[in-house]
Protein backbone atom coordinates (compact mmCIF):
# COMPACT_ATOMS: atom_id res chain seq x y z
CA UNK A 1 0.00 0.00 0.00
CA UNK A 2 1.24 3.35 -1.32
CA UNK A 3 2.30 6.05 1.61
CA UNK A 4 -0.20 9.36 1.94
CA UNK A 5 1.33 12.56 2.75
CA UNK A 6 -0.08 11.76 6.06
CA UNK A 7 2.68 10.46 8.72
CA UNK A 8 1.57 7.34 10.60
CA UNK A 9 1.87 7.58 14.39
CA UNK A 10 5.25 6.19 14.77
CA UNK A 11 6.51 8.97 12.59
CA UNK A 12 4.98 11.49 14.09
CA UNK A 13 6.51 10.55 17.39
CA UNK A 14 9.78 10.97 16.00
CA UNK A 15 8.91 14.22 14.36
CA UNK A 16 8.08 15.36 17.70
CA UNK A 17 11.49 13.97 18.76
CA UNK A 18 13.39 15.67 16.31
CA UNK A 19 11.13 19.00 16.47
CA UNK A 20 11.53 19.33 20.53
CA UNK A 21 15.70 19.13 19.70
CA UNK A 22 15.26 21.29 16.96
CA UNK A 23 13.61 24.01 19.21
CA UNK A 24 16.19 23.86 22.11
CA UNK A 25 19.03 24.77 19.69
CA UNK A 26 17.38 27.16 17.61
CA UNK A 27 16.67 28.67 21.25
CA UNK A 28 19.89 29.56 21.58
CA UNK A 29 21.41 30.63 18.09
CA UNK A 30 18.52 33.00 17.82
CA UNK A 31 19.30 34.66 21.36
CA UNK A 32 22.82 35.07 19.32
CA UNK A 33 21.71 35.87 15.85
CA UNK A 34 18.81 37.82 17.36
CA UNK A 35 17.35 41.61 17.48
CA UNK A 36 19.64 41.92 20.95
CA UNK A 37 23.43 41.55 19.93
CA UNK A 38 22.30 43.23 16.58
CA UNK A 39 21.02 46.12 18.44
CA UNK A 40 23.96 46.26 20.61
CA UNK A 41 26.66 46.14 17.86
CA UNK A 42 24.62 49.22 15.76
CA UNK A 43 24.78 51.10 19.13
CA UNK A 44 28.72 50.57 19.01
CA UNK A 45 28.87 51.43 15.19
CA UNK A 46 26.99 54.91 16.44
CA UNK A 47 23.59 54.03 14.66
CA UNK A 48 20.63 56.48 14.80
CA UNK A 49 16.80 56.02 15.75
CA UNK A 50 15.82 55.25 12.47
CA UNK A 51 18.45 52.31 12.16
CA UNK A 52 17.29 51.04 15.35
CA UNK A 53 13.79 51.04 14.87
CA UNK A 54 14.12 49.35 11.30
CA UNK A 55 15.94 46.65 13.78
CA UNK A 56 13.10 46.45 15.99
CA UNK A 57 10.78 45.97 12.96
CA UNK A 58 13.14 43.45 10.63
CA UNK A 59 11.99 40.91 11.93
CA UNK A 60 8.39 41.51 10.68
CA UNK A 61 9.49 43.02 7.26
CA UNK A 62 11.26 40.13 6.16
CA UNK A 63 7.38 38.85 6.06
CA UNK A 64 7.15 40.89 2.27
CA UNK A 65 8.48 37.96 0.33
CA UNK A 66 6.30 35.78 1.55
CA UNK A 67 3.85 36.00 -0.99
CA UNK A 68 6.68 34.32 -3.01
CA UNK A 69 7.14 31.36 -1.23
CA UNK A 70 4.58 28.97 -1.94
CA UNK A 71 5.64 29.78 -6.41
CA UNK A 72 9.04 29.38 -5.47
CA UNK A 73 9.16 26.16 -3.82
CA UNK A 74 6.21 24.80 -5.47
CA UNK A 75 5.90 20.65 -5.38
CA UNK A 76 9.14 20.58 -3.26
CA UNK A 77 8.88 18.94 -0.07
CA UNK A 78 8.03 21.00 2.66
CA UNK A 79 10.62 20.02 5.39
CA UNK A 80 13.93 20.25 3.15
CA UNK A 81 12.74 23.69 1.67
CA UNK A 82 12.19 24.52 5.50
CA UNK A 83 15.82 23.09 6.76
CA UNK A 84 17.59 24.73 3.87
CA UNK A 85 16.26 28.28 4.51
CA UNK A 86 17.45 27.38 8.18
CA UNK A 87 21.01 26.82 7.44
CA UNK A 88 21.60 30.10 5.04
CA UNK A 89 19.31 31.73 7.92
CA UNK A 90 22.77 31.17 10.04
CA UNK A 91 25.41 31.33 6.66
CA UNK A 92 23.93 34.98 5.74
CA UNK A 93 25.46 35.87 9.52
CA UNK A 94 28.93 34.83 8.60
CA UNK A 95 29.17 38.30 7.00
CA UNK A 96 29.43 40.04 10.70
CA UNK A 97 33.28 39.05 10.08
CA UNK A 98 33.22 42.13 8.00
CA UNK A 99 32.50 44.54 11.13
CA UNK A 100 36.62 43.76 11.93
CA UNK A 101 37.57 45.85 8.95
CA UNK A 102 34.67 48.35 8.26
CA UNK A 103 33.05 51.04 10.66
CA UNK A 104 30.92 54.01 11.07
CA UNK A 105 27.86 54.03 8.38
CA UNK A 106 29.57 51.31 6.11
CA UNK A 107 29.30 48.88 9.44
CA UNK A 108 25.84 50.25 10.14
CA UNK A 109 24.69 49.33 6.33
CA UNK A 110 26.57 45.94 6.81
CA UNK A 111 24.69 45.50 9.89
CA UNK A 112 21.15 46.28 8.83
CA UNK A 113 22.15 44.28 5.14
CA UNK A 114 22.48 40.91 7.03
CA UNK A 115 20.16 41.35 9.58
CA UNK A 116 17.31 41.87 6.95
CA UNK A 117 18.59 38.87 4.86
CA UNK A 118 18.63 36.62 8.19
CA UNK A 119 15.20 37.75 8.77
CA UNK A 120 14.17 36.76 5.44
CA UNK A 121 15.00 33.28 5.42
CA UNK A 122 13.99 33.02 9.07
CA UNK A 123 10.29 34.00 7.97
CA UNK A 124 10.43 31.96 5.13
CA UNK A 125 10.97 28.97 7.50
CA UNK A 126 8.31 30.46 9.96
CA UNK A 127 5.77 30.35 7.38
CA UNK A 128 6.49 26.67 6.97
CA UNK A 129 6.52 25.97 10.51
CA UNK A 130 2.36 25.59 11.08
CA UNK A 131 2.44 22.82 8.85
CA UNK A 132 5.51 20.81 10.64
CA UNK A 133 3.33 21.58 13.37
CA UNK A 134 0.40 19.96 11.84
CA UNK A 135 1.69 17.16 10.06
CA UNK A 136 3.50 15.49 13.68
CA UNK A 137 0.52 16.01 15.77
CA UNK A 138 -2.91 15.13 15.91
CA UNK A 139 -6.46 17.29 17.40
CA UNK A 140 -5.69 15.37 20.45
CA UNK A 141 -2.27 16.56 21.25
CA UNK A 142 -2.02 19.92 19.33
CA UNK A 143 -2.15 22.01 21.98
CA UNK A 144 0.52 19.55 24.37
CA UNK A 145 2.61 19.94 21.10
CA UNK A 146 3.03 23.43 20.60
CA UNK A 147 2.93 24.11 24.46
CA UNK A 148 6.30 21.76 24.54
CA UNK A 149 7.99 23.42 21.45
CA UNK A 150 7.65 26.84 23.30
CA UNK A 151 8.97 25.38 26.34
CA UNK A 152 12.26 24.44 25.06
CA UNK A 153 12.80 27.23 22.98
CA UNK A 154 12.37 29.69 25.90
CA UNK A 155 14.50 27.27 28.10
CA UNK A 156 17.38 26.86 25.77
CA UNK A 157 16.66 30.62 25.50
CA UNK A 158 16.82 31.93 28.49
CA UNK A 159 19.59 29.64 29.76
CA UNK A 160 22.28 30.87 26.95
CA UNK A 161 21.18 34.52 27.48
CA UNK A 162 22.05 34.64 31.27
CA UNK A 163 25.37 32.43 29.88
CA UNK A 164 25.38 35.85 27.26
CA UNK A 165 25.46 38.53 30.17
CA UNK A 166 27.87 36.76 32.20
CA UNK A 167 30.54 36.66 28.76
CA UNK A 168 30.25 40.23 27.84
CA UNK A 169 30.32 41.16 31.99
CA UNK A 170 34.14 40.11 31.02
CA UNK A 171 36.28 43.28 30.43
CA UNK A 172 37.86 41.49 27.35
CA UNK A 173 35.10 40.23 25.89
CA UNK A 174 32.45 43.88 26.27
CA UNK A 175 32.95 45.28 23.24
CA UNK A 176 32.90 43.79 19.54
CA UNK A 177 34.93 40.97 19.60
CA UNK A 178 32.64 39.12 22.11
CA UNK A 179 29.90 40.50 20.41
CA UNK A 180 30.85 38.75 16.84
CA UNK A 181 32.46 36.21 18.84
CA UNK A 182 28.76 34.88 20.22
CA UNK A 183 26.88 35.66 16.41
CA UNK A 184 29.74 32.72 15.40
CA UNK A 185 28.68 30.28 18.18
CA UNK A 186 24.91 31.12 17.30
CA UNK A 187 25.88 30.40 13.58
CA UNK A 188 26.97 26.66 14.61
CA UNK A 189 23.80 25.95 16.95
CA UNK A 190 21.84 27.21 14.16
CA UNK A 191 23.61 24.39 11.93
CA UNK A 192 22.50 21.76 14.48
CA UNK A 193 18.76 22.99 14.53
CA UNK A 194 18.50 22.50 10.74
CA UNK A 195 20.00 19.35 11.30
CA UNK A 196 17.79 18.37 13.42
CA UNK A 197 14.69 19.87 11.07
CA UNK A 198 16.06 17.76 8.49
CA UNK A 199 15.63 14.73 10.47
CA UNK A 200 11.65 15.30 10.90
CA UNK A 201 9.40 13.03 8.50
CA UNK A 202 7.16 14.72 5.78
CA UNK A 203 6.01 13.87 2.77
CA UNK A 204 3.75 16.62 2.35
CA UNK A 205 4.54 19.42 -0.81
CA UNK A 206 4.31 23.08 -1.03
CA UNK A 207 0.97 23.68 -3.20
CA UNK A 208 0.94 26.61 -4.62
CA UNK A 209 -2.58 27.88 -6.45
CA UNK A 210 -2.71 29.64 -9.66
CA UNK A 211 -4.41 33.12 -8.87
CA UNK A 212 -4.63 32.88 -5.49
CA UNK A 213 -2.53 36.12 -4.09
CA UNK A 214 -2.04 38.07 -1.71
CA UNK A 215 -4.67 40.60 -3.13
CA UNK A 216 -7.08 37.87 -3.37
CA UNK A 217 -6.86 36.29 0.21
CA UNK A 218 -6.35 40.10 1.63
CA UNK A 219 -9.53 40.64 -0.03
CA UNK A 220 -11.59 37.61 0.76
CA UNK A 221 -10.26 38.14 4.41
CA UNK A 222 -11.45 41.27 4.58
CA UNK A 223 -15.10 40.69 3.49
CA UNK A 224 -15.57 38.43 6.49
CA UNK A 225 -16.31 40.12 9.40
CA UNK A 226 -15.16 37.00 11.78
CA UNK A 227 -11.62 36.74 9.39
CA UNK A 228 -11.33 40.99 9.66
CA UNK A 229 -11.75 41.51 13.35
CA UNK A 230 -9.49 38.62 14.12
CA UNK A 231 -6.75 39.91 11.66
CA UNK A 232 -6.75 43.27 12.48
CA UNK A 233 -6.26 42.36 16.45
CA UNK A 234 -3.38 40.44 14.94
CA UNK A 235 -1.44 43.32 12.78
CA UNK A 236 -2.25 45.85 15.64
CA UNK A 237 -0.92 43.63 18.55
CA UNK A 238 2.53 43.61 16.52
CA UNK A 239 2.77 47.04 16.02
CA UNK A 240 2.72 47.53 19.45
CA UNK A 241 5.29 44.95 19.43
CA UNK A 242 7.85 46.91 17.51
CA UNK A 243 7.34 49.77 19.30
CA UNK A 244 7.82 48.50 22.72
CA UNK A 245 10.96 46.46 21.08
CA UNK A 246 12.55 49.92 20.86
CA UNK A 247 13.17 49.41 24.80
CA UNK A 248 16.03 47.83 24.70
CA UNK A 249 18.64 50.03 22.96
CA UNK A 250 16.60 52.69 25.39
CA UNK A 251 18.57 50.75 27.89
CA UNK A 252 21.62 51.28 26.69
CA UNK A 253 21.66 54.26 24.47
CA UNK A 254 19.95 56.59 27.34
CA UNK A 255 20.83 54.86 30.61
CA UNK A 256 24.13 53.65 29.67
CA UNK A 257 23.61 50.50 30.83
CA UNK A 258 26.68 47.87 30.05
CA UNK A 259 26.44 45.42 26.99
CA UNK A 260 25.90 42.54 29.61
CA UNK A 261 22.74 44.00 31.85
CA UNK A 262 21.21 44.75 28.72
CA UNK A 263 21.64 41.41 27.69
CA UNK A 264 19.90 40.23 31.16
CA UNK A 265 16.87 42.77 30.76
CA UNK A 266 16.45 40.59 27.34
CA UNK A 267 16.23 38.05 29.97
CA UNK A 268 13.94 39.62 31.76
CA UNK A 269 11.79 39.74 28.23
CA UNK A 270 11.64 36.26 28.30
CA UNK A 271 10.90 35.24 31.48
CA UNK A 272 7.49 37.28 30.70
CA UNK A 273 6.75 35.90 27.58
CA UNK A 274 7.24 32.43 28.78
CA UNK A 275 5.22 33.45 32.01
CA UNK A 276 2.56 34.90 29.35
CA UNK A 277 2.42 30.89 27.54
CA UNK A 278 1.46 29.75 30.63
CA UNK A 279 -1.45 31.82 31.05
CA UNK A 280 -2.58 31.65 27.55
CA UNK A 281 -2.68 27.80 28.03
CA UNK A 282 -4.15 27.66 31.27
CA UNK A 283 -7.17 30.49 30.58
CA UNK A 284 -7.58 30.86 27.14
CA UNK A 285 -9.50 27.32 26.58
CA UNK A 286 -11.59 27.79 29.24
CA UNK A 287 -12.07 31.75 29.12
CA UNK A 288 -11.75 32.74 25.39
CA UNK A 289 -9.11 34.32 23.67
CA UNK A 290 -11.56 37.64 23.24
CA UNK A 291 -12.17 38.64 27.06
CA UNK A 292 -8.27 38.43 27.71
CA UNK A 293 -7.16 40.53 24.78
CA UNK A 294 -9.55 43.08 26.23
CA UNK A 295 -7.73 43.18 29.79
CA UNK A 296 -4.46 42.14 28.69
CA UNK A 297 -4.75 45.73 26.10
CA UNK A 298 -6.33 47.76 29.43
CA UNK A 299 -3.19 46.44 31.28
CA UNK A 300 -0.74 47.00 28.20
CA UNK A 301 -1.94 50.42 27.80
CA UNK A 302 -1.44 51.46 31.54
CA UNK A 303 2.55 50.32 31.65
CA UNK A 304 3.23 52.30 28.28
CA UNK A 305 1.61 55.10 30.03
CA UNK A 306 4.25 54.29 32.90
CA UNK A 307 7.36 53.86 30.18
CA UNK A 308 6.33 57.55 29.12
CA UNK A 309 6.11 59.03 32.77
CA UNK A 310 9.21 57.15 34.26
CA UNK A 311 12.49 59.23 34.76
CA UNK A 312 15.89 57.78 34.06
CA UNK A 313 16.87 59.16 37.09
CA UNK A 314 15.15 55.95 38.89
CA UNK A 315 16.61 52.68 39.31
CA UNK A 316 17.29 50.61 36.32
CA UNK A 317 15.43 47.89 38.24
CA UNK A 318 12.17 49.84 37.95
CA UNK A 319 12.82 49.89 33.77
CA UNK A 320 13.84 45.83 34.39
CA UNK A 321 10.70 45.20 36.49
CA UNK A 322 8.29 47.84 33.93
CA UNK A 323 9.90 45.81 30.87
CA UNK A 324 8.83 42.63 32.93
CA UNK A 325 5.56 43.29 33.40
CA UNK A 326 4.52 45.23 29.96
CA UNK A 327 6.03 42.51 27.80
CA UNK A 328 3.79 40.28 29.52
CA UNK A 329 0.89 41.86 28.78
CA UNK A 330 2.28 42.82 24.82
CA UNK A 331 3.31 39.07 24.36
CA UNK A 332 0.02 37.57 25.89
CA UNK A 333 -2.08 39.72 23.14
CA UNK A 334 0.21 37.90 20.77
CA UNK A 335 -0.39 34.65 21.21
CA UNK A 336 -4.47 35.09 21.69
CA UNK A 337 -4.30 36.81 18.26
CA UNK A 338 -2.25 34.59 17.07
CA UNK A 339 -4.71 31.46 18.12
CA UNK A 340 -7.90 33.69 16.87
CA UNK A 341 -6.71 34.14 13.42
CA UNK A 342 -5.20 30.21 13.46
CA UNK A 343 -8.79 28.90 14.54
CA UNK A 344 -9.94 30.05 10.94
CA UNK A 345 -7.14 29.79 9.22
CA UNK A 346 -7.91 27.65 5.70
CA UNK A 347 -6.21 24.38 5.89
CA UNK A 348 -5.60 23.92 2.12
CA UNK A 349 -4.20 27.57 1.78
CA UNK A 350 -2.11 27.23 5.34
CA UNK A 351 0.97 28.28 3.77
CA UNK A 352 -0.51 31.11 1.05
CA UNK A 353 -2.88 32.23 3.89
CA UNK A 354 0.20 32.81 6.16
CA UNK A 355 1.66 34.83 3.47
CA UNK A 356 -0.74 37.02 2.79
CA UNK A 357 -1.04 37.55 7.21
CA UNK A 358 2.62 38.27 7.21
CA UNK A 359 2.74 40.54 4.09
CA UNK A 360 0.45 43.26 5.83
CA UNK A 361 2.47 42.80 8.91
CA UNK A 362 5.64 43.19 6.87
CA UNK A 363 4.12 46.95 5.66
CA UNK A 364 2.89 47.99 9.01
CA UNK A 365 6.05 46.82 10.75
CA UNK A 366 7.95 49.04 8.27
CA UNK A 367 6.22 51.84 8.79
CA UNK A 368 5.96 52.04 12.23
CA UNK A 369 9.43 50.82 13.13
CA UNK A 370 10.48 53.93 10.39
CA UNK A 371 8.57 56.03 12.04
CA UNK A 372 9.10 55.17 15.86
CA UNK A 373 12.61 56.07 14.94
CA UNK A 374 12.04 59.17 13.11
CA UNK A 375 10.66 60.62 16.07
CA UNK A 376 12.80 59.29 18.69
CA UNK A 377 15.16 61.72 16.35
CA UNK A 378 12.89 64.73 16.64
CA UNK A 379 12.69 64.45 20.23
CA UNK A 380 16.12 64.08 21.27
CA UNK A 381 16.43 67.42 19.13
CA UNK A 382 14.03 68.91 20.65
CA UNK A 383 15.97 68.33 23.68
CA UNK A 384 19.23 69.85 22.50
Amino acid sequence: MPKTKYLSEAEKKLGRKHMYRQELYNGVAYSLLGDTLVYLLAISFGAGNIALGYISSASYIAGIVLPFVPQMFQGRNHIKVQSLVWVLRGMVCLLYLGLFVISGDFAVLLLLVVYTLFNIFRMVGIALNDSTLKNISSVSNRGKVVANVNAAYQSSSIVVRVLTALFLGIQRFSGLVGLVALQMVGVVVNLLASREMSLIPSRSTIVYKKGRTVMVLLKEAMGSVTFRRRLILRWISTAVAVIFGLTTPFLRIELGLSNSVVVLYSVTLGVSVMAASYISKQFSDRLGSRPLVFFSTLFSLFFFMAWVLVTKSVSPVWFFILGFFTNFFVSLISLLTYRLVAQVMPDEETVAFNSMVNFVIAIIAFGVGILSGFLADKADFARS
